[in-house]
């Protein structure tokens, strides 16, 4: 029985090998795999940290130049002065602040050398053994993400250059001055950058007479300003303060009934607002560019804009984390360090302003704020690049700094229904001259009492009629009427609206000016949506990069028959409609919609011609009933701004550019899809590859033997000769291949003479033939400079470890020596304090706390020593 025990045990024992071995096969085989996948972004992503590093100096972590603000040619707007009187130098940072930093996010920020593998390892076991999230970044890194990198994505490729720079900073400056940074230049919410600024923020208070309980809660901020908010969530910010302070009791800065004090305490928060000269509330256009670069800030710091949304919880959540992060980057904008170049043209702008201006003129009354009522917001969009030429965003800007063009979210009535109802209706076949039922539905009331009955869409959308809208919208199986906003930026779609109302105006939270005039200026495109803005780059002038240069990408939202066929329709709301006060005297073919709320408390108007397209509201802040002149302003605006326009511009009576697929007969529209021809611009357009594939082939065909002789007149002879030439300059590359770096360049100016030679050939397939055999070569030479400098990065790599082991070894050395220096000093003092205590001398309080110091210095250089314990009147 024994030995059949042994004999189990035994064989038990010979597959343990084995396992192990399949083991350390299957993890070297995956640490393989992912090599093979991410080792080049890896080797990437380190030596761009390298390459950050290099030009780093004190001068990063100091306040910048001011951002200045460019109009269309070149003139400066503006300029953003810098909070610079708010930088604290290091010896003038409260001690505590120093102090309870380190303590709280950084324990070991003075042993680290910019990244701590202990406090990695410690986070990687939290979140794997008790599911808890806790940071594994240091003061350093932190510095490094916020500051140099300004880079929030939560990707592995920003998480190495973070680690490789914040170890390149160690080495290039001190804690103390990598200290002083992060406490100048750390984020804290709501545009304050820095401690002094926040404690002059949240308590208008100099950094340096704070109490204890009101410096907790500042180191508390950085963890996350967002969420420890003290203005948005106090209570977040008062539970995490009460966490600090007891971090500071734990690690002897305060006393025990000093932190039952501070925690017992308020927040005591006492709001200053930063004023600097950064306003730019008096002029619309500047306040719309700064609103548009501090969002392509947000962008270019990984936040992702969102417009559609699963549920109303989801929405306030993105918003709030919205508004947090705009605030952070609104505030790093004013800091300064940016060129900010707009298409703002101050001449096209003051004029709007003073043409909306004169219309309101006769209307002098105000609200109970005192502001100017009715008020008014416009905005100009150029339709060919999607820029807005102009925006007014109230009456005046003297005691009234909203700028409603892009914060005025109100009901845009009928205005809405091309966009969300008659476009798609186009889309699923409808036409102009098809007919519709105008009957009750859903108690859906027209304007008018009563219905038509049997009409057509072209006359349903010139009498703007509810109940054929919304019977469109309610037919729409793919809800194009709340999916086609979304690819439109429309920023306060609710999921609510995911509703055929809309198709009438009912928003929950309704729309604005721009983002109505850019919707419509889709259909001027052939329904191609370009996202509106004034702005054409942001420089980042510290790093010398572009943060955004404005390209005009455009999104497909309707089909060019759509949009013709809308536009069309809407001619009929100025020529027959109810918007025929909007004819423009100058131009004959503008396109546009009225549009009325409940009990006329909003009046919106959108029109366009092809260079333009205005949108126009009119309302009271507070909403209320406006009279028939006041609806009527918004039309009355659009004709004063389109007649300028249209001069301005040298704007032609040209219609609207017809796609060749629809044929126009008076009123109606017909759309040809079979039995025609579609011609070369529309196969590009329908689908470019086959069209390119397509001609290629034709080309290759034709030109591949005969042309040279042809179009170049070349005998066979002279043209084999130019073969012949590439052929040999192929073979003499080939015959030297690259064996060292130095040997780049030349290499590649040999390639680029190979170029030239081929140009020289006519021969198509010849030419095709050495194309690829150059390019083959050109991937291969490139490939071994790789190598090269992959060499090189490995090398320093190598040499940054030799001498990082070094260092290492130097500093144990030190710290080592310096116990030893200290222990013999610890053995005296600590027989004067058993002494001291066997006496009951007087100061054996004095003297335990002399021991304590030593005992402490002698634990930060790594020694070890034990507790002193008191036992009556001895001390062991």
């Amino acid at each position: 029985m024994r030995e059949t025990k042994r004999s189990t045990i035994k064989r038990k024992h010979k597959k343990w090998p084995w396992i192990l071995l399949v083991l350390i096969i299957m993890i070297a085989s995956g640490i393989g795999i992912f090599w093979m996948k991410y080792g080049y972004d890896i080797k990437g992503a380190i030596s761009d940290g390298y390459s950050y590093s290099e030009g780093l100096t004190k001068s990063d972590f100091r306040p910048k130049n001011s951002t200045v603000i460019y109009d269309r040619n070149g003139k400066v707007l503006k300029k953003l002065s810098q909070s610079s009187s708010d930088y604290v130098p290091i010896n003038k940072v409260n001690p505590k602040i120093k102090k309870g930093l380190v303590k709280v996010e950084d324990q070991r920020f003075y042993i680290h050398h910019g990244v701590d593998m202990y406090a990695i390892m410690r986070s990687l076991g939290a979140r794997v053994i008790h599911r808890r999230i806790e940071g594994g970044s240091t003061l350093t890194q932190q510095l490094v993400k916020n500051v140099v990198l300004k880079d929030q994505s939560q990707t592995i490729d920003r998480k190495l250059k973070e680690m490789v720079i914040a170890q390149q900073l160690e080495k290039k400056f001190t804690k103390k001055q990598i200290l002083e940074f992060y406490i100048n230049d750390v984020y804290m919410g709501h545009g304050s950058y820095g401690f002094s600024s926040a404690a002059d923020y949240y308590f208008s208070e100099n950094q340096n007479n704070l109490s204890i309980d009101k410096l907790a809660m500042l180191v508390g901020i950085p963890n996350n300003p967002a969420y420890y908010d003290p203005v948005s969530y106090p209570q977040r910010s008062l539970k995490r303060r009460n966490m600090v302070l007891y971090i500071f009791y734990k690690n002897k800065l305060i006393s025990h009934n000093a932190y039952l004090n501070a925690r017992k305490r308020p927040l005591g928060l006492k709001i200053n607002e930063h004023k600097f000269d950064n306003d730019v509330s008096n002029n619309y256009a500047l306040s719309y560019a700064v609103s548009n670069a501090t969002e392509e800030l947000m962008k270019s710091s990984g936040f992702m804009m969102k417009y559609k949304f699963n549920s109303d919880k989801e929405m306030s959540q993105y918003y709030s984390n919205f508004q947090q992060q705009f605030e952070r980057a609104r505030g790093e904008l004013m800091e300064g360090g940016y060129s900010i170049h707009t298409t703002i043209d101050m001449d096209i702008q003051n004029k709007i302003e003073s043409i909306v201006s004169d219309s309101y003129k006769a209307y002098t009354g105000r609200d109970v704020h005192g502001k100017l009522a009715p008020q008014v917001s416009s905005t100009v969009v150029d339709n060919q690049t999607g820029d807005v030429l102009a925006i007014v965003g109230g009456r005046t800007t003297e005691g009234d700094q909203v700028n409603r063009a892009i914060n005025g979210y109100r009901q845009p009535g009928s205005a809405a229904k091309p966009i969300t109802a008659y476009a798609p209706a186009f889309e699923r076949g409808y036409l102009p001259q098809s007919t519709v039922i105008d009957s009750a539905i859903a108690g859906r009331k027209n304007w008018y009492s009563g219905y038509k009955g049997k009409t057509t869409i072209r006359d349903a959308l010139a009498n703007s009629i509810n109940t054929v809208a919304y019977k469109l919208a309610l037919e729409d199986n793919k809800h194009l009427y709340y999916n086609d906003l979304t690819k439109m930026d429309f920023a306060r779609l609710s999921p609510e609206d995911d509703n055929p109302i809309i198709a009438i105006g009912g928003f929950k939270n309704g729309v604005t000016t721009t983002e109505m005039a850019s919707a419509y200026s889709s259909f001027s495109r052939g329904g191609k949506f370009i996202a509106p803005s004034n702005l054409s780059s942001i420089y980042d002038n510290e790093n010398e990069r572009y943060i955004y240069q404005n390209t005009h990408p455009k999104t497909s939202v309707y089909t060019k028959d759509a949009s013709y066929m809308t536009l069309n329709t809407m001619q009929s709301v100025i020529t027959d409609g109810s918007g025929k006060d909007a004819k423009l005297d100058n131009y004959d073919y503008t396109a546009g919609k009225t549009g009325t709320t409940d009990d006329s408390k909003d009046s919106y108007f959108v029109g366009m011609t092809p260079k333009f397209t205005i949108a126009n509201w009119t309302g009271n802040d507070m909403p209320s009933t406006l009279t028939t002149a006041e609806e009527s302003l918004s039309m009355q605006s659009f004709k004063a701004e389109g007649e300028y326009l249209v001069d301005t511009l040298k704007q032609k009576n040209d219609d609207f550019k017809k796609p060749s697929t629809v044929t126009v007969d008076g009123d109606k529209l017909s759309v040809q899809t079979k039995n025609k021809k579609p011609t070369i611009q529309d196969i590009i357009d329908n689908d470019f590859s086959k069209y390119n594939s397509d001609q290629t082939n034709k080309n290759a065909q034709r030109l591949a033997n005969l042309d040279y002789r042809i179009i170049y007149h070349l005998t066979k002879k002279e043209e084999y000769s130019r073969e012949r030439k590439v052929e040999k300059a192929i073979d003499k590359y080939k015959d030297s291949p690259i064996i060292k770096e130095s040997q780049y360049n030349k290499k590649l100016d040999e390639l680029q003479k190979i170029r030239y030679l081929n140009a020289n050939v006519k021969r198509q397939n010849a030419k095709s033939d050495f194309n690829n055999q150059i390019l083959d070569l050109q991937k291969d030479l490139n490939m071994s400079q790789a190598m090269f400098q992959t060499s090189k990065d490995n090398k320093k790599i190598a040499e940054y470890n030799k001498e990082k082991e070094k260092i290492e070894s130097e500093r144990a050395s030190k710290r080592k020596n310096k116990v030893n220096e200290l222990m013999p000093q610890y053995n005296t003092q600590l027989q004067k304090v058993k002494d001291a205590y066997a006496n009951d001398d007087s100061d054996k309080e004095s003297q335990k706390q002399k021991l304590v110091n030593i005992m402490n210095e002698i634990r930060s250089y790594g020694g070890n020593v034990p507790d002193v314990k008191i036992n009556g009147n001895s001390s062991n």
